[in-house]
């Protein structure tokens, strides 16, 4: 929906909303200001402290001195007097910081590394201190950019939302520590947590190319398409049906997909082939090889278009060595080892593309491109080949704020676009079931007894949603569950939820005898509530066993998962009605 199209605010009072898209390379910021009876306008901070030129992004990157300080943010790493002072104080550059927040199921590509973090930090100190950085340059852009403008900050921004971006695969736990950084650095108090919101970058980069009208063409009722990020760190890829044009309404068509495999692994391949090209000369070093893919980037990287042409990469001085294909400090690349940087990157694209394609039939008409790697020629025009071997249209708008992520997010805060989602797993808790020794499952498990004096064997998996199951916004999956309880016992009962990665869970979800978890299995999140109203409504039993008083307390635990993050809230029956009560999400 087109900022002009857009219905004018509604709400009685101004609000601010900032939206922050912390690429692993690059970082980028926008704010809202809404108010009554008019439309909304996004506005881009478009000024960075140290920036040669005024631009939307600024560098992902941070100096830290040897206690561990942040001494220099974003463009500021770039100028040259700061890295003299970098060099000479020895501070550490914490760069791709980022992707150390992965989660555990998302590989990166075999052999390649990233660069350490600065000693004696977490990836949450550095996105926390990213954070303030970020939220005093947009205070500032915002003060400078109007005339009221420290009167505007000071009196929105207690009351402030704040939307983060993140990768298809990033889950409630990466969400969470996002959170609590955005917490240490100021940007919301500790009690405004639920202030802070998450968006997927594919998801904000799609509504940003509908919101600026540059893929109007593209939308048709029903059509299918796919919108493949391919950004610095991540590839995130996400296939929608467009369900309405007045308004805009999306819906997923497949689950999304994420794979490390963006443009930093291709510069990543590219000096792990300097280093044994050069290994021996003068340029193995770690300096020289650094600036030998800067050089990479700057250049040869963006040029590259046919495997049989060759490329240059200048290492630094004159020196010719023949032997080594180095002419005058310049060294011959091939076109066929060029390609071989972008093949890992390349062949993930094309993986999760034919996932989201196929999607049991319903093939989609177009996909589009956006994202840094995306405007390689050399990727874009095997993913055009990749197109014409599948009948399917690849399509790169145009410009260079295609992917204006941050705007996007914005827009999808606002008008809340999206209506339909698709599971990536399936979902689930743990319980116990009666003893059944003529099940072949049971039988390598060790039973034991119940206050009821029933046999019973655990954990068995029961699950609460299946995987690429069609979620609307607002359905609510519900599940049952017991335990028993006796006075004094702690009502305030947690509920471990589960998912499983793989194609079908097994019954169980350790193995037989054993506290491993079967792979696949993972606990994402604990739902606790408390339930002591619950038990005061169960009816009282006698142990036959021990004649001990005890409780069976029966609940529901009931998950959403239409938005970005998981909700839940526990429900019992009292008095013939059902109650429902409220819980907190935690993450381990």
């Amino acid at each position: 929906m087109a900022q002009s199209l857009r219905e004018p605010y509604a709400g009685s009072s101004r609000k601010l909303i900032i939206s922050i898209d912390i690429g692993t390379t690059f970082t980028a910021a926008s704010f809202c200001i809404l108010q009554p009876g008019k439309v909304a306008k996004f506005e881009e901070v478009l000024r960075w402290p140290k920036q040669a030129t005024p631009d939307a992004k600024v560098p992902s990157v941070l100096y830290y001195d040897k206690a561990g300080n942040p001494r220099a943010f974003g463009a500021e790493t770039e100028d040259e007097d700061m890295k003299m002072e970098a060099e000479s104080h020895e501070w550490f550059k914490a760069a791709w910081w980022k992707l150390h927040m992965r989660p555990a199921h998302l590989p990166i590509i075999k052999s390649l590394s990233l660069p350490d973090l600065p000693p004696k930090l977490t990836v949450d100190n550095v996105f926390a201190d990213h954070l303030r950085y970020i939220k005093d340059q947009i205070k500032d852009y915002l003060v400078a950019t109007y005339g009221e403008g420290l009167n505007i900050w000071t009196s929105l921004y207690p009351t402030m939302y704040v939307i983060l971006t993140t990768p298809n695969g990033w889950e409630g736990k990466q969400q969470n520590r996002m959170r609590e950084a955005a917490i240490a650095a100021g940007l919301v108090d500790a009690t405004g947590g639920r202030r802070i919101r998450f968006v997927t970058e594919a998801e904000a980069a799609v509504l940003y190319a509908i919101d600026t009208g540059s893929v109007s063409d593209w939308l048709v009722k029903d059509g299918h398409l796919i919108l493949c990020d391919c950004g610095g760190g991540t590839v995130d890829i996400t296939g929608y049906r467009i369900e309405s044009l007045e308004p805009l309404r999306l819906a997923e068509s497949s689950a999304s997909r994420c794979y490390l495999a963006g443009a930093v692994f291709v510069n990543q391949a590219m000096k792990a082939y300097l280093k044994e090209r050069l290994a021996g000369t003068e340029w193995d070093n770690n300096e020289a090889l650094t600036e030998a893919v800067q050089n990479f980037e700057k250049n040869a990287k963006k040029k590259f278009d046919d495997i049989g042409s060759v490329s240059w990469i200048p290492l630094g001085g004159f020196k010719s060595v023949p032997a080594l294909g180095i002419t005058r400090g310049r060294l011959r690349i091939s076109g066929e080892d060029m390609a071989s940087f972008f093949e890992p990157s390349i062949k993930s694209i094309k993986e999760g593309l034919d996932i989201a394609f196929e999607n049991g039939g319903k093939l989609a008409d177009k996909v589009i491109l956006v994202g840094g790697l995306a405007s390689s020629p050399w990727v874009y025009s095997q993913l055009l080949k990749w197109g014409e071997e599948s009948g399917i249209s690849v399509s790169r708008p145009d410009g260079p704020t295609v992917k204006a992520v941050a705007n996007g997010a914005l827009a999808w805060h606002i008008d809340n676009t999206v209506s339909t989602r698709y599971t990536k797993c399936h979902y689930g808790i743990r319980i116990r079931e009666p003893y059944r020794k003529d099940d072949p499952e049971h039988r390598g498990r060790v039973p034991f007894t119940g206050a009821d004096g029933v046999e019973y064997v655990s954990p068995c998996w029961n699950g609460i949603v299946p995987k690429n199951e069609k979620i609307d916004a607002g359905k609510e999956f519900t599940q049952s569950f017991n335990f028993e309880a006796t006075e004094g016992d702690d009502l305030n009962h947690p509920v471990d939820i589960y998912v499983y990665r793989r194609a079908t869970p097994p019954a169980f979800i350790t193995f037989p005898g054993k506290k491993v978890f079967q792979p696949g299995f993972e606990v994402i999140c604990t739902v606790r509530g408390n339930l002591e109203k619950c038990y005061r409504a169960s009816e009282q039993r006698k142990s036959p066993l021990t004649g001990e008083k005890y409780r069976k307390v029966n609940f529901d635990v009931c998950i959403s998962l239409g938005e970005t993050e998981i909700s839940a809230r526990l429900r019992w029956i009292e008095n013939g009605k059902a109650v429902y009560g409220p819980a907190t999400v935690a993450y381990d």
